[in-house]
């Protein structure tokens, strides 16, 4: 525990880092940084490696995919997108008597699912020029928030598990007090930032339903994203996706849950202008 609080305080304490320099190229490099070490941990877990091409162009596009979201270099994107996919299947064609085709369709799964939840990092940030930051914060708590909130009430109360095929720790009771503790935190951060917002002279409005259901919201995407990364590890029979966070494991386990809540917070925002709803 004293590892995980430890490693947890650094993570932390870097996040604040590039969340104060989120208006510089310090976030989408960091963003592409960590979609393309979770993505290698994806990769690595399945023993696709050994094809170098593929690698390679799954690798340079998780990174760069971020850093290609606003301004003029997102004109390049689609082309990179496409690029990516081809080297991925020429490899195929050139493997084809012992490259498999869930082989490609793996390489597919990560290279659409990682990378893309980390460029919505970015693509948050930007969507609002006064609240983009706030928003991305949230996006990231709603994950983490409930993911702590669910270990702590899950291992204090918690009896009945939730899946205990895939994950032994994970309780019923712990799932619920993880949104509950959502919803706590997204009452809470709304309301203050909202009151800071407001003496700065910046008119903003709070839908306290919308607050509530998108933070419930949150906690359940998070959840179901660290539930289908681990029985991934299942099946493949590991225990963590990498260990350079101790008491964590790799940068996959720690932005499992992270996968669906970016996207899902990214589409909401831009649906619905969030803290414009009042």
């Amino acid at each position: 525990m004293v590892t995980r609080l430890i490693t947890a305080a650094f993570g932390v304490a870097v996040a604040l880092v590039v969340l104060f320099l989120h208006n510089t190229p310090v976030l989408p490099v960091a963003a592409g940084a960590i979609a393309a070490a979770a993505l290698y941990e994806f990769l690595r877990a399945n023993k696709l490696l050994r094809y170098h091409l593929s690698t390679i162009a799954a690798l340079a596009y998780a990174f760069l995919l971020p850093c290609l979201q606003v301004g003029i270099v997102a004109r390049y994107r689609s082309m990179m997108i496409i690029a990516a996919i081809c080297c991925v299947l020429f490899d195929y064609v050139r493997h084809q008597k012992k490259m498999p085709e869930k082989t490609v369709f793996t390489f597919l799964t990560g290279m659409f699912l990682i990378p893309p939840a980390m460029a919505a990092a970015v693509t948050l940030n930007k969507t609002h020029e006064v609240h983009g930051v706030a928003y991305l914060v949230l996006a990231l708590c709603g994950a983490w928030i409930a993911d702590t909130g669910a270990y702590f009430i899950g291992t204090a109360f918690g009896k009945a598990k939730l899946c205990p095929a895939i994950s032994p720790k994970k309780t019923i009771v712990g799932f619920i007090g993880g949104i509950v503790a959502n919803v706590i935190f997204f009452i809470v951060f709304s309301a203050i930032y909202c009151s800071v917002m407001t003496k700065k002279g910046i008119p903003m409005g709070i839908n306290w339903f919308a607050t509530i259901l998108v933070s419930m919201v949150c906690a359940i995407l998070g959840t179901l994203g660290d539930l289908a990364a681990s029985t991934v590890k299942r099946q493949l029979g590991i225990k963590d996706y990498g260990e350079i966070m101790p008491g964590h494991g790799g940068i996959l386990d720690r932005f499992d849950s992270v996968l669906l809540v970016l996207p899902f917070f990214t589409a909401f925002v831009q649906a619905t202008n969030f803290f414009e709803l009042g």
